[in-house]
């Protein structure tokens, strides 16, 4: 029985044994000793100049599997390795996996490294030819420590991974650094994130931009893209955004699309690169193209912007589309807001409504905020304050400055929630604390007013500075102010110069009037008319009355470089006048009474003191009075000349005592009681309208 049973074994062992070698050919044996066959001893198959190897490089792969064919028939593991892999590709011969593996099996049971690792491979993608489930790992195992590098680097990625084998990161790396070793690309990729991540190592980000760079400077665009991030980053080398671009740039090159994007970011906010829009689109654009779906939203904000290439809606809401598409929650917004408008599609409420519901369902801010403002105020759906103070709260808490500053208003005023001014404090300041301006700005306005919580000047201008900072221009002409007048700070007029420049720089009417006064009285920078002048005109254009009167009052003067124009000065007064400015009306009045700039009307010249009078102008009520005493444009009345002449001396004119007093005798007792009810009266009723 155990004659028989060896017997079996025997034939089975010739049944998959190669091909019986032709036995007319002649055998040699070569320098290693290792035995031959042919009629002459002509170059082994993976020879460069090897007929079989010169037949595969150049297509004719009939030839090439023929020449192979021979040597394989002769036991060579490098020819038979090329016929399995010829069988498994279907090149010269009919595709046949059977074959395939027959020829890979005997070259790599010869410890050929190529035949180990192609077997591998096979069944690691088809477990259902492999013998058993351990056969891919041992194929794999046996080509890394015969010194293949591709097998080396799989069998790495299986150790990582935890794929056939009991994941050991160290013993990832181990195979990472054998295959690095010997230059190939991936596995020094891999070392790189290794290091970057502390995976089977301790974390070293020198060690791994040395491994990034192997790889980088061979082309590898995986790497050339992590070189560029920890040079962004600042991780294992100095930061330099110039050498991130480089990085970037090589890696997009080869159409890597998270590295397009990050170029495309460079160009836009001029990092490492000249600032330049229309490039910045174009890395957008091949990046979005590739599917990328951050740079699919940054190209339609570009097009709807208008910025790097021609406005376009159409465009703007296809690639917002694209985006949206892919779930981003800021292309679903945007792709809202583009309903909302109508821009590069009908107006639809509806369907803005429903973006917008799915941007506010992965929690974004802005969509909640919106949303919220839709139910709050009934627009394009049923009015549901419940509902939108729960979204306002849900994006206010999701860190929306607006959103905190629409919910500190309403606790504030007491709008849809009870008022509590210390919750909407809280609101404001987390608002405040983000570097939102508005929110720096407004906090600042309660400290300067005392208001919900006590009066610090030294904490507005705090907050004042750190939304000036930022450019908020209300905050600037407020911080130069404070400066101007030492409001919680030492008076500092050239501080307030600076601050009023800042804001003048934005085209701010406010601070361009306040530059002039500055340098028509020589505060914190030498008296300077012509400047002055320049100032008062740009506010003055732009309708600010105290500019338009000092501006006419320049004109009056021929001062600043300006002509001695009183017809000027007349024409700016009046602008002032159309404001109810009470100087620029007390002005008018004494152009009129003097024939200054206009032809003299004492009637136009009362009409216009008894306006700046009521408005409370003292030298206005004195003029007016005088009127009254001399019947001027107007006939003589000594109870409202002295009415006039009282309240100039009770408003401090003490010029206006001795008419008065002229005035007073003038009137009998009853003229008199007259005279000073009606002032009474006057007081009385301006301390019932005067502003708190």
């Amino acid at each position: 029985m155990r004659k028989i049973a060896l017997l079996s074994i025997i034939l089975a062992t010739v049944a998959h044994a190669a091909p019986a070698p032709d036995m007319s050919l002649k055998k040699w044996r070569d320098e290693k000793g290792i035995w031959h066959y042919g009629d002459s001893r002509p170059v082994s198959p993976n020879a460069a100049t090897n007929s079989a190897a010169e037949a595969y490089q150049r297509g004719d792969y009939v030839m090439a599997f023929g020449e192979y064919m021979k040597w394989a028939k002769q036991g060579d593991p490098q020819a038979q390795t090329m016929i399995g892999l010829m069988y498994l590709r279907g090149q010269g011969v009919v595709k046949n996996q059977g074959d395939a593996l027959e020829w890979l099996r005997r070259a790599a049971k010869q410890g050929n490294p190529d035949a180990q690792f192609h077997l591998a491979m096979l069944f690691i993608e088809q477990p259902s030819v492999a013998a058993n489930e351990r056969e891919p790992v041992l194929w794999l195992w046996r080509a890394a420590e015969n010194g293949h590098a591709s097998a080396q680097l799989a069998l790495a990625d299986r150790y990582a991974n935890g794929q056939g084998v009991t994941r050991d990161d160290r013993e990832a790396v181990n195979w990472y650094l054998r295959s690095a070793g010997q230059g190939n690309t991936d596995a020094q990729f891999r070392l790189g994130n290794v290091y970057a991540s502390g995976r089977g190592v301790s974390r070293n980000d020198k060690e791994a931009v040395q491994w990034y760079r192997k790889a980088a400077e061979q082309g590898h665009l995986d790497a050339q893209f992590a070189l560029g991030t920890m040079y962004a980053t600042g991780r294992g080398v100095t930061v330099s955004d110039s050498d991130a671009a480089q990085w970037y740039r090589k890696a997009a090159e080869q159409n890597h699309a998270e590295a397009q994007y990050n170029l495309a970011v460079r160009y836009l906010g001029g990092r490492g690169v000249p600032l330049d829009l229309s490039v910045a689109f174009d890395w957008f654009r091949k990046a979005a193209e590739q599917g990328l779906g951050l740079a699919q939203l940054n190209l339609g904000r570009l097009y709807m912007e208008g910025k790097g290439t021609t406005r376009s809606d159409t465009e703007a809401l296809k690639w917002y589309r694209k985006a949206a598409d892919q779930n981003l929650p800021l292309a679903q917004y945007y792709l809202g807001r583009m309903y909302t408008d109508g821009r590069g599609v009908s107006r639809d409420e509806r369907e803005a409504l429903q973006w917008f519901r799915r941007a506010a369902d992965q929690n974004l801010p802005l969509a909640q905020l919106e949303l919220a403002n839709g139910y709050l105020n009934g627009r394009a759906m049923e009015l549901d304050r419940a509902r939108g103070i729960q979204l306002l709260t849900q994006a206010a808490t999701g860190g929306s400055p607006e959103a905190q500053i629409q919910l500190a208003e309403r606790y504030f005023s007491g709008n849809s929630l009870p008022r509590d001014d210390q919750k909407g404090l809280e609101w404001l300041r987390a608002a405040a604390e983000q570097g939102y301006a508005e929110a720096q700005y407004l906090l600042a306005t309660l400290y300067a007013r005392g208001d919900v919580v006590g009066h610090d000047d030294g904490r507005a201008v705090e907050w004042y500075r750190k939304a000036a900072d930022q450019g908020h221009v209300a905050s600037q002409v407020r911080l130069g102010g404070i400066y101007a007048d030492g409001l919680g700070v030492s008076r500092d007029d050239r501080q307030a110069l600076q601050w009023f420049g800042e804001a003048a720089k934005q085209d701010n009417a406010e601070a361009e009037f306040n530059l002039g006064v500055l340098y028509a009285t020589g505060r914190g920078t030498p008296r300077d008319d012509a400047q002055a002048a320049a100032a008062y005109r740009k506010a003055a254009e732009q309708g600010l009355a105290a500019a338009q009167l000092n501006l006419g009052l320049f004109y009056a003067e021929g001062r600043g470089g300006l002509p001695h124009d009183d017809a000027q000065a007349v024409v700016w007064y009046r602008k002032a006048t159309a404001q109810h400015l009470p100087l620029a009306r007390l002005m008018l009045g004494l152009a009129y009474a003097t024939g200054r700039g206009t032809a003299r009307d004492d009637r136009q010249a009362t009409e216009w003191f008894e306006q700046a009078a009521n408005d409370g102008l003292t030298l206005a009520q004195y003029a007016l009075g005088m009127l009254y005493s001399n019947g001027r444009g107007i006939q003589q009345d000594w109870i409202k000349a002295r009415l006039w002449l009282d309240l100039a001396v009770s408003g401090g004119y003490v010029g206006a005592a001795q008419p008065l007093e002229y005035a007073t005798s003038q009137l009998d007792e009853k003229g008199l009681t007259r005279a000073r009810d009606l002032a009474r009266e006057w007081q009385a009723a301006r301390t019932a309208v005067r502003p708190n």
